[in-house]
């Protein structure tokens, strides 16, 4: 089985990322290899992912979207590679400006919508300007993630749309700019993929809802579509991307995503692939192991509070929550092989990652020390303090860690601290406005990067996103590690902000996922295979690579 081998080097602020041009070949047709069935037997049988989803478009929403189909119809600018170097997929070569703010990507010429008519720049300039519009559910990111020129005032009606910081100079040439130099820039931009502007003014954003008018830029069509049955994905005839996959067909099946399901599915050779949950997990590796892929989410689980108001407007009430529970613990009996304990922001084997034990002193599990700073607060051994609901997003790939770890968190307070905790999972829009809005003050939330660079983490807690806390020192820091080009220089700021963030403790980090699945042992290709870290079959981000990587060999 693979093995996380040494830590994660940072991949994304040399060579990619100098200023300059880069260019990447377009791939030739691929043969099958000698070994593989028959082009017409060439089809995965795989779960679909997130199944409630309405739209095929993540440039339409985020958190109800298809995503186990948008995966592998839409194609973005940047994608990450097995290695996770950001590979240039819509674009061919780009520019960057001397001061760091304008990026200039030339984009591929033979690259088609499933309707043959071609993607150009205007396409990708639409994606945005009608996520400005319309109120899209991933704004923050564009906002804080990638600083786009002008976003927040063309969002609020500030400013008008031609003002957004994205245009097209001609068909093949998209120009980007931000509002300070962001040198991460390329792996951000693996969530911009374009749109095809002249489809959705044909059937409005409900285009991509059913398979008779949904058209696809990736490296597969939508062929037919049954919902609560499955999707059946067919190539994409037009596809002249760099990813030409083998496979000829991908049926993705409803119900089976989740492990439960999914198991059985998978053991009856219904789906060839599964994640696996802990009560699977013993029985895979004592009679599958040659089947079994684990490897690190660098999703964060944490605590976090709204610290404007009462209780956690009180710093002892969050520090003492950080000191009363027992990471250890709890990632070594109740999500033992799933978790591993995290201390900080930013996880063990990402870029950027402080594994000082002076840090992990900031946030130990220290039960006196606890208690002694809820007295200090005014509630002593949890006398007068109101009782809580402990929030949790109703989403079944995450309740394996989510529902253990709350019931765990609720014991512990109730233990250590005397206060009443009460989980409770939420809907996702009924969660994600209640967030946003500051309408709720503790929630078990989890954060998985969207590109390999600390300020995918680090800007998560800046003034004005996520979070209702902030602090300008912490937001200077990060800010001018954000913008500056030398590592060693960036790591050094991060860890000071970091430091701020763990000391004023708007959050309490307390665990990263580790993930478990299992893929018929007959796949072959360099989609399963280990990349330069020992990883294998990574999750989310590396689905279309893996995915156009593979293929079914006779067997």
């Amino acid at each position: 089985m693979p093995k996380f081998k040494k830590s994660l080097m940072v991949v994304l602020l040399s060579g990619i990322l100098l200023m300059g041009i880069t260019v990447f070949g377009f791939a030739d047709d691929i043969s099958l290899p000698p070994d593989a069935l028959p082009a017409s037997e060439q089809i995965l049988y795989y779960p679909l992912k997130f199944e409630s989803g309405t739209y095929i478009d993540y440039m339409q929403t985020i958190y109800n979207c298809l995503q186990g189909a948008s995966d592998f119809v839409q194609e973005p600018l940047m994608s990450f590679d097995k290695n996770l170097e950001a590979i240039p997929t819509g674009a061919e070569s780009w520019e960057v400006s001397e001061d760091g703010l304008t990026w200039t990507f030339h984009l591929r010429q033979e690259l088609k919508w499933s309707d043959g008519k071609p993607v150009t720049a205007h396409d990708y300039v639409f994606a945005l300007q009608r996520c400005v519009q319309q109120g899209y559910d991933f704004s923050w990111y564009w906002s804080l993630m990638v600083g786009l020129k002008n976003w927040d005032k063309v969002e609020k009606g500030e400013l008008p749309l031609e003002e957004l910081g994205i245009n097209a100079l001609d068909d093949y040439t998209l120009v980007l700019t931000t509002e300070v130099p962001k040198p991460y820039l390329l792996g951000a931009l693996v969530w911009l993929f374009p749109v095809p502007q002249h489809v959705v003014e044909q059937y409005g954003n409900e285009y991509c809802t059913k398979a008779d008018t949904m058209v696809s830029n990736g490296p597969f069509k939508v062929d037919e579509w049954v919902k609560g049955s499955h999707i059946t994905l067919v190539q994409n005839p037009y596809y002249g991307g760099i990813w030409k996959p083998y496979l000829e067909k991908v049926i993705l099946k409803y119900g089976t995503f989740d492990p439960v399901t999914g198991f059985p599915a998978y053991l009856n050779n219904e789906i060839y692939r599964c994640d696996v949950n802990p009560g699977q997990l013993a029985y895979v590796r004592e009679n599958m192991p040659n089947e079994l892929y684990s490897w690190p989410m660098f999703r964060i689980f944490y605590l976090s509070f709204d610290t404007t108001k009462p209780p956690f407007d009180d710093i002892k009430v969050r520090l003492a929550f950080n000191h009363a529970i027992n990471r250890e613990e709890l990632c070594s009996t109740v999500l033992k092989d799933l978790a591993s304990p995290e201390y900080s922001l930013l996880v063990k084997g990402f870029p950027g990652h402080d594994d000082s034990e002076e840090l992990k002193e900031l946030s130990k599990y220290d039960p006196g020390l606890a208690k002694n700073l809820l007295a200090e607060a005014g509630y002593p051994n949890g006398e007068g303090f109101p009782e809580l609901e402990l929030w949790i997003r109703a989403e079944d790939q995450l309740m394996p860690w989510q529902k253990p770890a709350a019931e765990y968190i609720q014991a512990q307070l109730k233990k250590t601290l005397g206060v009443n905790i009460i989980p409770r999972v939420m809907e996702v829009k009924t969660f994600t406005d209640a967030l946003n809005q500051r309408t709720h003050n503790l929630f078990l939330l989890a954060y998985q990067f969207d590109y390999v660079d600390p300020s995918n983490f680090m800007d998560l807690f800046l003034t004005g996103g996520r979070h209702a806390w902030s602090n300008p020192t912490y937001d200077e820091l990060v800010r001018q590690a954000d913008a500056l080009g030398n590592w060693e220089e960036r790591v050094q700021k991060y860890r000071e902000a970091e430091r701020i963030l763990i000391q004023e403790c708007p959050a309490v980090f307390m665990f990263q996922q580790l993930y478990n699945a299992v893929w018929k042992p007959f796949i072959k290709g360099e989609g399963v295979e280990p990349n330069k870290d020992g990883l294998s079959s990574w999750g989310d981000m590396w689905t279309r690579y893996v995915v156009t990587h593979i293929y079914i060999p006779q067997h």
